[in-house]
């Protein structure tokens, strides 16, 4: 599984091998719990702040360009490999 955290917005991300995004709460002082994700709804996102969409955008994109370079992220679609 791979996390990216986000301190800006207090949570850590991940991905399903679908690209479901997931995130959690990340505790005081950095910790993460990581046996409590949640879904991020992508229709309640709508009412954030443009930035705050963007960055979670943005994370989910790393994500899954990180998984796909590990072969854990399915698609239908050939990735080359370099």
């Amino acid at each position: 599984m791979i996390i990216i955290t986000c301190e800006q917005l207090g949570c850590a991300y991940s991905i399903d091998a679908e690209g479901t995004l997931f995130y959690s709460p990340l505790m005081v002082g950095g910790g993460l719990e990581t046996e409590d994700w949640t879904e991020v709804d992508h229709l309640a996102m709508l009412g954030e702040e443009k930035q705050i969409q963007d960055t979670i955008n943005e994370v989910h994109q790393q994500l899954i360009a990180a998984n796909q370079a590990l072969g854990w992220y399915y698609t239908d679609v050939p990735i080359a490999v370099s």
